[in-house]
């Protein structure tokens, strides 16, 4: 399920990159925020606190914080 999700993501991603329609990119961006939140607490309550969920994390906030400046 969370699978699907993350690809359902960066699909949106990329189809706001392709097709000029703002509010795809927008959803997705948030999406994939939303998502790493999750896995970043999900891993924080592991006891995991150095892991790339962190980078990519910020990574989605910076798309979606640009693509809303845009």
């Amino acid at each position: 399920m969370l699978g699907s999700l993350k690809a359902a993501g960066a699909l949106g991603l990329l189809i706001g990159i392709v097709v000029p329609v703002p509010s795809v990119a927008t959803a997705a961006a948030a999406g994939l925020v939303v998502y790493f939140v999750g896995a970043a607490i999900v891993h924080i309550r592991a006891g995991d606190y150095l892991g790339g969920h962190h980078v990519l994390l910020l990574l989605a906030v910076a798309t979606l914080v640009l693509d809303l400046a845009s």
